[in-house]
């Protein structure tokens, strides 16, 4: 009697070391399953080579999940490519009538007119709305991820003195002292084009949020090229951190719009162009920090 209970003990005991392990394996290749239909994307269904209820349930409740997943992410896409053409036609349709009225206010500044200045007034606010239209192309095109550098040796010294001086009219206009430090020629394999997109938004960024002083420097060692741009804040900025960041705007100027995408789009261009940026504040200073490899 004792040997036949000892017998049945273990057999017992070894019939549930092995249901134990079958579990344990089962369990461990579903997390496998899950990890690779994770990775891979795919649609087959998790599955299980064991008959074991808890089991199947565990699996029913992964595959929900997963389709639940897979139709947020479908319905996402659609409505991302829904945004992307509504952006795209509404950017288009603006892009027609604004060239239109542009023309005629030349002509009509170019005849003396007792309306000369309100003609005047009407071409700033087409060419304000035309810059926050071209802004909104330039952030379409990098959700799109439309933009490809082309690199080329470029003169990022003589670069920058040509944005700027693109610029002076509308710095002498506010009485901003510039000092300039871009003496030494630093060459660069780069994008010519998206180099000088990144200094039209810096420097429209210190018109619209800057005040008195604005100091542009290039300098560089030999493994690394570094510009500067700093110029003193029209109001102290609350949120450093998130002026990079797209549509954020603390709107620091009461008299002009701000589409909160200028500093955004230059960080994501300079990092496609290879480079990064990094803003500071030091008392009534702002700075920004370009960085990209030496040639």
């Amino acid at each position: 009697m004792t040997v036949l209970v000892i017998l049945l003990s273990t057999g017992l005991c070894f019939l549930f070391a092995i249901l134990y392990f079958r579990q344990k394996h089962a369990l461990k290749r579903l997390l496998m399953d899950i990890e690779a239909k994770k990775i891979s994307k795919t649609n087959l269904l998790l599955t299980s080579r064991i008959q074991n209820t808890e089991v199947e349930k565990v699996i029913k409740v992964f595959n929900l999940l997963f389709e639940e997943l897979r139709e947020t992410k479908v319905a996402s896409r659609q409505e991302q490519e829904t945004l992307k053409l509504a952006l795209h036609n509404i950017t288009h349709d603006i892009r027609t009538p604004l060239t239109v009225a542009n023309g005629y206010t030349q002509q009509l500044l170019r005849k003396d007119t007792s309306e000369k200045s309100i003609v005047e007034k009407i071409q700033d606010n087409i060419r304000t709305v035309s810059g926050r239209l071209d802004i909104l192309l330039e952030y379409q095109n990098l959700l799109e991820q439309s933009i490809e550098p082309i690199f080329q040796s470029v003169n990022l010294t003589e670069l920058v003195k040509q944005e700027l001086l693109q610029y002076y009219d509308a710095l002498q206009e506010k009485n901003f002292n510039v000092d300039i430090d871009l003496e030494q020629a630093y060459i660069i394999t780069n994008d010519a084009d998206l180099l000088k997109r990144i200094m039209q938004n810096i420097f429209g960024n210190v018109l619209k949020h800057g005040r008195e002083y604005l100091q542009v420097r290039v300098s560089g060692t030999q493994e690394r090229i570094q510009l500067e741009v700093i110029n003193r804040e029209r109001h102290p900025i609350k949120n450093l951190e998130k002026l990079t960041t797209r549509f954020y705007s603390e709107n620091m100027s009461k008299t002009e719009d701000s589409s909160g995408l200028g500093l955004y789009i230059a960080r994501e261009l300079t990092e496609l162009t290879g480079g990064y940026l990094i803003i500071q504040e030091r008392e009534d200073l702002f700075m920004v920090m370009l960085d990209w490899p030496h040639s």
